[in-house]
């Protein structure tokens, strides 16, 4: 029996491979980093081999290294990974009574979703108290560039990790609004900085306003948006501001929950 074992491993497995998993799991122990030279003597690991192998962890964004200190950290992408791979579901259990507070407060529908890749995806919803209203499906994906979800977490993404995502959007035109061109993307996602909200100008969906902030875990790394949508006529741009800094607080609140310190 153990003689199978052996042979499997022999067969199948992949020393580099082995070998890069085992530097990221030391790194995820060293907040502060490592060198390449104390890599090598605490893995025990040839210098080509632990030069190759962080070197194409860095090239894919998965360490990040100090080019004061030498350091080989983990990066962003790592926790962006953690994050989608963590139990979305718990995001959501956490999310749904602020939710629907916020739909009581402001009568519209509310939506929690995050960013995978270079598309937004729809965790939940609560609906509308009024008879019109939006409805999507969870699981429904939506563009970055003409959404709040998308606006308001690249906003607070770390910048390097924004702008890779942004090289990747297609940015599609919807509707006369619809902003198809990075630098105005740009622009625009200093002015959510600035604000501390998104909004959506029907650019999406002709005539559909949406307005939306960031949710934050324990880290301060934005891990989902929280917003509400409507008619135009219910969510004219005059309420932008005061709604906008009403739907930052609930996202706060589901921030807190997750561990985030103001």
């Amino acid at each position: 029996m153990s003689n199978d074992k052996i042979e499997v491993k022999s067969t199948y497995n992949v020393p580099n491979l082995e070998r890069g998993l085992m530097i990221i799991e030391l790194l995820a122990t060293r907040s502060k980093g490592l060198t390449l030279a104390e890599i090598i003597e605490i893995l025990s690991i040839s210098k080509s081999s632990a030069f190759r192998i962080t070197s194409t962890l860095v090239f894919k964004n998965y360490l990040q290294k100090n080019e004061t200190t030498k350091k080989f950290t983990l990066s962003r992408k790592m926790l962006t990974l953690g994050i989608s791979s963590m139990n979305e579901q718990s995001i959501v259990e956490l999310s749904i009574d602020v939710m629907r507070a916020l739909r009581d407060e402001l009568k519209e529908s509310v939506m929690l979703g995050v960013i995978l890749g270079a598309k937004g995806t729809i965790l939940e919803q609560v609906s509308s108290s009024y008879p019109v209203k939006l409805f999507v499906e969870q699981g429904t994906q939506f563009s970055l560039n003409s959404s709040v979800g998308g606006k308001s977490i690249l906003a607070y993404m770390p910048k390097d990790e924004a702008n890779a995502i942004i090289k990747s959007m297609p940015f599609t035109k919807y509707t006369k609004n619809t902003i198809v061109s990075k630098i105005k993307f740009r622009e625009e996602l200093k002015k959510v900085l600035e604000n501390g909200y998104a909004i959506d100008n029907g650019e999406d969906i002709q005539g559909i306003h949406c307005i939306g902030a960031p949710i934050f875990n324990e880290y301060g790394y934005p891990v989902a948006a929280l917003w509400i949508t409507a008619p135009h006529g219910r969510l004219p741009h005059s309420e932008f501001d005061k709604k906008g800094k009403i739907i930052a607080k609930y996202a706060l609140d589901i921030s807190t929950k997750l561990g985030y310190l103001s």
